[in-house]
């Protein structure tokens, strides 16, 4: 394509991938000035700012999370014979699906955060049209994943209410393998739909400034039916999960809607009403602008504002997740206290590690006495 050096009368089309905003086609004196709305270059060091931030926050987090888990499940006879403590919720199979979770938002963090970071800089995407696409591709992936993984365990408190930790708990645990690894090739699926051009495209938008999967009318320029592929990706990667997400939570909010009104019932009741309305506070949003019609004045910043509220589920998910689970604030305690001390550290007293029951730290198996 022949652009002017000035943007003058420049009307991108949101339905085409602009590789002049890529180092692939770089047009000196314009992909730098062209390539981002003025809204939202406007907002540049904001975004800088809330971008490094999360990504920072969310990377180190996540990992930590990661590396107990890990530690945990990877080393439990030191544990109980340094620690005098044993976590059986390691046999179980949420224990895999939160795991995964966090897997899912470390690699957004580490990966598909700093990518909108180079591009609010730079002003365009310094790198070749076919990595834009590749982090655009990365990016929707790790988005699926997140959705679905949620989905799949607030699928699996609404089966479990009233039934307790599964008997046969290796069973349990081959049965979420099962379902990570099937999370995982629904959302591969889903996502090289666009990536191969099969109905819709990954590109650069130079409506909006960023590598993601364009919106069209269409699934392809020859196709004769309107069939917007971005609203069909949302609805089987985003739809569907809330819906699961909804039906779930709803069902096991009922089961402790006719618990005793106590201290611990009311607890109970506040995670799961908390869980679901994060879900939507910073999700949901996200998936519905993308899906609105275009107006290049005002979307640009509008979308770009809604995006940095989305990124912040990233960090959310960990907060929630821990903060209702007990068991593994003792965990990372005993993690982070037995690096230290195999770094030369003073060792700290056994006094402040406090004793949990496993029977009594995951708060979905109080279900089973309370219906």
């Amino acid at each position: 394509m022949n652009y002017q050096s000035s943007c003058e009368g420049f009307d991108p089309d949101p339905c085409l991938s602009y590789s002049n905003c890529t180092l692939s086609d770089y047009i000196g004196n314009w992909t730098e000035i062209c390539c981002q709305p003025e809204e939202v270059k406007d907002s540049r060091y904001f975004m800088l700012s809330v971008i490094g931030g999360v990504a920072t926050v969310g990377a180190v987090c996540n990992f930590i999370t990661i590396s107990t888990f890990i530690y945990l499940y990877c080393f439990p006879e030191r544990i109980k014979r340094k620690f005098c403590q044993e976590f059986s919720m390691i046999k179980d199979p949420v224990f895999f699906l939160i795991l995964n979770l966090s897997i899912c938002d470390f690699l957004y963090c580490v990966i598909g955060l700093p990518s909108y970071w180079i591009i609010y800089y730079y002003g365009y995407f310094p790198f070749s049209e076919r990595m834009c696409k590749f982090f655009g591709f990365f990016r929707k992936l790790i988005a699926f994943l997140d959705f679905n993984s949620l989905a799949a365990i607030s699928a699996y408190f609404a089966s479990r209410r009233g039934r307790g930790r599964p008997r046969n708990e290796m069973g349990g645990v081959r049965t979420a393998c099962h379902v990570i690894l099937c999370i995982w090739t629904f959302c591969l699926c889903l996502t090289f739909i666009p990536l191969f051009g099969i109905c819709g495209e990954i590109g650069y938008d130079a409506v909006n400034g960023r590598c993601h999967v364009l919106v069209c009318e269409k699934c392809s320029a020859e196709s004769e039916y309107i069939c917007p592929p971005g609203l069909l990706l949302e609805a089987l990667g985003v739809g569907v999960p809330s819906l699961v997400i909804i039906c779930s939570y709803t069902a096991v909010y009922r089961s402790l809607s006719r618990a005793p009104a106590d201290a611990e019932t009311f607890s109970l009741k506040r995670s799961v009403v908390i869980l679901s309305v994060c879900y939507f506070i910073f999700i949901l949003p996200n998936a519905i602008i993308y899906q609105l019609p275009y107006d290049i004045s005002m979307s640009a910043i509008a979308s770009a504002i809604v995006h940095c509220w989305y990124w912040f589920i990233y960090v959310v998910n960990f907060f929630i997740y821990i903060t209702f689970w007990g068991r593994v604030r003792v965990g990372i305690k005993i993690f982070l206290r037995d690096i230290l001390e195999s770094c030369g550290f003073k060792s700290i007293q056994k006094s402040q590690i406090v004793r949990w029951q496993d029977s009594t730290s995951i708060w979905w198996i109080s279900l089973r006495t309370r219906e």
